[in-house]
C-alpha cells in the first residue's frame, strides 16, 4: 500500500509539473484553460486572451519564430499576453485550482479526427522542424507515382502504434488523457470542440466573464480534407488503440468508419505546390533563425497553403474537422 502511494504521488507530481507549464491564466477573468493541442486550442486561446484584453497582435511581426501562418501566433507569449499557471505564486496556484468562483477549463476533440490533424499538420505540412525523426518514420506514400494522401495517413498510423514513444516528443501526438486529467484537477468545463455549438458556448461564457462581445472565428489550418476520405476501419482501428486511455476515460464514441477507400493522388500541380511549400518553410526557419526583421518569409507561406487548400478541396469541408 506504501508503495502505490507513493507511485501515485510521483505520478501526480509529474503531471502536475506539465500542467504548470501548459496551463494558461487570466486572473481577471478568473479563468484557467488548460489548451489541449490539435483540439481547437488556437480558437479558444484567442478567445481567452481577446476576452481576457491581452492580446497583442501587433507584437507578431517583432517574433524571431516561424509559424505557419499568422493567426498561429496566438500561441506565442508576446502575442496572447496571458498567464502562466507555473509563474503564479503557491498561494495563487492553490486559489487557482481550489476556489469556486474559477473556471478551469480544457477541450477534447474525437482521437481520430485529432489524430489525422496532427499528422496532416506536423508531417505532412512539416509544420515543425522537431519532427524530422517523426517524418523520416512517416514518409509520404505514393501510388502509381503519385503522392497518395489516405494511403500516407495510414501508413502514419502503422508507425504511430509502433513506435508510440517516439512520438511522444511531440505534444500534438500525446493522449488526451495525458493533458487533462480529471483526477489531479477540477474542471468546471471540458469543451467537446467537435460537437456543434460548444465552442460558441465557450465564447458565450467569455463574454458574459469580461463584458465584451466575442465570436469564434474558425481557425481551420487544414487542407479541408474530409476524415472519411482518407481513413478506413483499419487505420481508426490503429489509432484507436494507441489512444485507448482517451476513450475509456472521456466516453469518445468508436465511430462505424468504411472497410476500404480509394486511393486520394495528388495531381502534378498539387505535388509541385507540397514540394514548394515544404521548401519555403524550411528556408522560412532559417531565416527566423537569424532575423526578426523578416517577416515576409514567416508568413509568405501562408498564401501557398491556401492554394493547397483549394486544390484538395474536392468534397464538402466537414465543420466537426476543427484544427
Amino acid at each position: 500500500m506504501g508503495r502505490r502511494s507513493s507511485n501515485d504521488s510521483s505520478t501526480a507530481r509529474s503531471y502536475l509539473d506539465e500542467f504548470a507549464h501548459l496551463a494558461l491564466v487570466s486572473p481577471s477573468l478568473k479563468v484557467l484553460y488548460v489548451p489541449t493541442p490539435k483540439a481547437a486550442c488556437t480558437t479558444l486561446k484567442l478567445l481567452l486572451a481577446e476576452a481576457a484584453g491581452s492580446h497583442r497582435p501587433e507584437m507578431a511581426d517583432r517574433l524571431a519564430i516561424m509559424h505557419v501562418s499568422r493567426a498561429q501566433t496566438i500561441h506565442h507569449p508576446a502575442v496572447h499576453g496571458l498567464n502562466r499557471f507555473v509563474d503564479l505564486s503557491t498561494r495563487q496556484q492553490r486559489e487557482v485550482l481550489g476556489a469556486d468562483d474559477w473556471l478551469r477549463i480544457a477541450s477534447l476533440r474525437d482521437p481520430v479526427s485529432r489524430a489525422y490533424s496532427a499528422w496532416e499538420n506536423r508531417i505532412f505540412m512539416r509544420a515543425h522542424r522537431r519532427t524530422r525523426e517523426i517524418i523520416a518514420l512517416a514518409h509520404d506514400v505514393s501510388t502509381n507515382g503519385r503522392l497518395d494522401i489516405a494511403a500516407s495517413f495510414a501508413h502514419f498510423t502503422q508507425v504511430l502504434l509502433a513506435n508510440e514513444p517516439t512520438f511522444m516528443v511531440d505534444h500534438h501526438f500525446w493522449p488526451q488523457s495525458r493533458v487533462v486529467q480529471t483526477n489531479h484537477v477540477q474542471f468546471t468545463s471540458l469543451v467537446r470542440v467537435d460537437q456543434p455549438g460548444e465552442i460558441d458556448a465557450f465564447a458565450r461564457l467569455l463574454s458574459e466573464r469580461s463584458g465584451r462581445s466575442l465570436a469564434a472565428l474558425r481557425l481551420n489550418e487544414g487542407l479541408g480534407v474530409k476524415l472519411d476520405r482518407v481513413c478506413d476501419r483499419a487505420t481508426a482501428d490503429r489509432v484507436m488503440a494507441v489512444y485507448r486511455n482517451d476513450y475509456e476515460r472521456f466516453g469518445f464514441a468508436r465511430r462505424q468508419w468504411p472497410t476500404s477507400v480509394e486511393p486520394l493522388l495528388l495531381s502534378d500541380t498539387e505535388m509541385r505546390l507540397v514540394a514548394a511549400y515544404r521548401g519555403a518553410f524550411e528556408r522560412g526557419i532559417s531565416v527566423a533563425r537569424e532575423s526578426q526583421r523578416r517577416t515576409g518569409a514567416r508568413y509568405g507561406v501562408s498564401q501557398m497553403r491556401r492554394a493547397l487548400g483549394g486544390l484538395f478541396d474536392r468534397s464538402p469541408i466537414d465543420p466537426k474537422e476543427i484544427q
